[in-house]
């Protein structure tokens, strides 16, 4: 595999300090050589900087953001920053296998028609325990056309994507007002409009911790039903809206919060909201 490609790789971090080196390490010790790194530093308070500092790789560019905007932001602004055509996530609290870029590129020279490609993984769930995502059984296709995929379920975790940075601003990037599922509402966007790319093996794991955005339900049950009403024509035409509908409902229900999201998706439905 030829390593002509220079890929851009993107970690925006915020009060990670006993996280970010393993992450900028798994990046740095790519067998996939070619790249640039820009950390993000979205308004840290703690050693973040200095820690940087001391990883002596021309690869890494640091950019601080004056205040603490969100990682959707923070993300943003390093693919503006970017210098390659080609564009990868990292969070600053997870870890990629030593062959993820090789892999994924690998794939994209016998699918050039992708404009993004993503991997399975691990994820640590804050009980400790380990499973693969995309799970097994997901439905709908993994690959090509997965867009009523995703309208159905999340199978696109960021730290695996690796995308056109051309294709990513063409959709304007992500939506810096969702402080959560924005992940999603971005491979949403790009299903609806390109082909995707999947490596089944994982790539890379993600680790949950307490206090971070991937665990606020509240959040999550808000931009979910966001995304629904979104999406809701699309939906009765798949034949899909009384599967994503009954699925969220019952997910409430088993948190406990079920009215409080029946009520809050009936009203945003009608327009109340």
């Amino acid at each position: 595999m030829q390593q002509d490609s220079l890929i851009s790789v993107v970690i925006p971090t915020y009060n990670r300090e006993q996280y970010i080196e393993r992450a900028v390490q798994s990046v740095l010790q790519q067998t996939y050589s070619n790249l640039e790194l820009i950390i993000v530093d979205d308004g840290s308070t703690d050693r973040t900087e200095d820690i940087v500092a001391a990883m002596a790789d021309p690869r890494i560019r640091y950019v601080r953001q004056g205040t603490n905007r969100g990682a959707s932001a923070a993300r943003n602004k390093g693919v503006e920053c970017a210098n390659g055509e080609l564009v990868a996530f990292q969070d600053s609290d997870d870890c990629w296998y030593r062959d993820k870029l090789s892999m994924q590129m690998e794939y994209w020279e016998a699918h050039p028609e992708c404009s993004l490609i993503y991997s399975a993984y691990v994820l640590h769930r804050l009980d400790g325990e380990a499973v693969r995502v995309p799970y097994a059984g997901t439905w709908g296709n993994l690959e090509g056309d997965i867009f009523s995929t995703l309208l159905v379920n999340n199978t696109v975790g960021t730290p695996t994507m690796l995308f056109k940075k051309s294709c990513f601003m063409e959709l304007g990037g992500f939506n810096e007002n969702m402080e959560c599922l924005e992940d999603w509402e971005l491979a949403l966007r790009f299903a609806e409009r390109y082909r995707i790319g999947f490596v089944e093996q994982p790539l890379m794991e993600a680790f949950l911790l307490n206090g971070g955005v991937s665990s606020s339900a509240g959040d999550f049950y808000l931009n979910r039903c966001r995304m629904i009403v979104r999406y809701k024509e699309v939906l009765i035409e798949r034949g899909l809206f009384d599967k994503v509908v009954g699925d969220i409902l019952l997910k409430a229900k088993d948190w406990g919060v079920l009215e409080q999201v029946q009520a809050m998706l009936t009203a945003m439905l009608s327009g109340a909201m």
